[in-house]
């Protein structure tokens, strides 16, 4: 698995294909059927289209609206179809999570005897469709139980407005030989350190997909990112595969540290052209030079420096959010 959120897409595009595939049987046409799903994934899971504070179900039926009206335009002998297509996704809200219900078997039989869509099912087709929903269904749950650890854990401190700096901790058993300064050693060192990177951002991207599967789509989050792995660009570019998918990309930056971007800057200006969202942390080899500060996400600045207020009198020409680093205290998620 390289991108859990990814993963996931294509396993919700899968069900979405197969649901419609079983219920129109013979008559599927991957044309009509496609835009659908295409929109619904793009509203549901990447939240586009959306206006602060508005209804939810009423913007997605909105987009499958102007969807199904294109393609009647299109295609004028299947406007029976396309009204089938769009009638049948008012019951994918509820299979998929986004609205409650209480008896899936009430719900499916609700589906099988709904006026408003023009299909007779079959009992096999019936059979069929009602085990590719239950198997969904409990394939969801099993997808996150993939990501349940009794050994490590996803902690958080808050550091700006619905914005969260994120770290791996750890609960693992390990002998009394050992003190809590060598453990200490050990979890921070190099090679554990790039690790924990690849961990945090499989952890994080499933947490980031329970909160989007609710409809919340207001955190974002950074994570520390090495300095040795830019020496290890393999390496590196396999744990950035984790971040392969443009919600994730948006959600989680990376934060670097000014000495770092000193010494790799080609590098990291490549990864913020790729889309890679990238919050520098501003350190004693800052010397007030506003050059490039605006590719990245976040400015993180501690009053400790005496350049702080020079940063804080000047957000209008640096042009990014410039965020006060606190003494926070670090809480489980």
């Amino acid at each position: 698995m390289e991108c859990v959120f990814g993963d996931y897409i294509k396993f919700v595009d899968n069900f979405l294909t197969n649901y419609y595939k079983l219920l129109l049987s013979g008559r599927y046409d991957k044309n009509i059927v496609k835009p659908f799903i295409n929109k619904y994934i793009d509203v549901r899971y990447y939240n586009k289209y959306a206006i602060k504070e508005d209804d939810f179900t009423e913007r997605l039926n909105k987009e499958l609206n102007n969807v199904a009206t294109e393609l009647m335009n299109e295609y004028e002998g299947k406007k029976e179809q396309i009204k089938n297509v769009f009638a049948l996704f008012s019951y994918v809200l509820f299979i998929d999570g986004c609205t409650k219900f209480n008896d899936i078997n009430i719900l499916l039989k609700t589906l099988y005897a709904d006026k408003n869509i023009s299909l007779k099912y079959t009992p096999e087709i019936k059979k069929s469709v009602t085990a590719e929903v239950k198997q969904y269904i409990t394939k969801k749950i099993d997808f996150f139980k993939l990501f349940e650890t009794t050994e490590f854990y996803l902690k958080g401190k808050k550091i700006d407005n619905e914005l969260y700096s994120v770290d791996l901790g750890q609960k693992c058993n390990l002998s009394k030989l050992y003190s809590d300064y060598a453990i200490d050693k050990a979890y921070n060192s190099q090679v554990v350190l790039e690790n924990r990177v690849y961990l945090t951002l499989i952890m994080l991207s499933s947490k980031i997909l329970s909160e989007v599967i609710a409809l919340d789509f207001s955190n974002n989050y950074i994570i520390e990112f090495p300095a040795s792995l830019f020496e290890k660009s393999k390496k590196a570019m396999r744990f950035l595969r984790a971040l392969n998918d443009e919600l994730l990309k948006e959600k989680i930056s990376l934060k670097i540290y000014y000495k770092d971007y000193k010494k790799y800057r080609k590098y990291i200006n490549e990864l913020i052209n790729s889309g890679y969202s990238i919050s520098l942390e501003l350190d004693e080899t800052y010397t007030t030079n506003f050059e490039n500060l605006f590719l990245f996400a976040n400015i993180l600045v501690s009053k400790k420096y005496d350049y702080y207020d020079i940063i804080i009198n000047n957000k209008d020409i640096i042009r990014t959010n410039i965020i006060t680093v606190w003494g926070e205290v670090w809480k489980p998620f």
